[in-house]
């Protein structure tokens, strides 16, 4: 049942970083749809089928792609975003609801 907001997260994270001009490598892949997931397993049955902290774990998602894309520029990456840009840019948020 909340397969379809981990998808449609996931969806959403990878059209923000492809608007950012990236892709993921196939590990930063599999970390953030393993970082929705366990996001989403958090949440209470209120907060999921609430539309505003759908949206509130959205922002808060692409606050994480735009901290990975921060980090990848720095590292002078232009293409692809890696699981050092995933690890540094959840290092550098968390706390953040409901992902950690």
């Amino acid at each position: 049942m909340r397969e379809d907001l981990k998808n449609k997260l996931f969806e959403s994270a990878i059209a923000k970083a492809k608007n950012l001009g990236y892709t993921l490598t196939s590990v930063a892949n599999d970390d953030i749809k393993k970082f929705i997931g366990q996001g989403i397993d958090k949440m209470s049955s209120s907060e999921y089928f609430s539309t505003v902290e759908n949206k509130r774990a959205e922002r808060n998602l692409m606050t994480l792609i735009e901290k990975m894309a921060e980090g990848a520029k720095k590292r002078r990456l232009y293409e692809s975003l890696d699981y050092k840009s995933f690890s540094e840019a959840r290092s550098s948020i968390c706390p953040l609801w409901p992902f950690c």
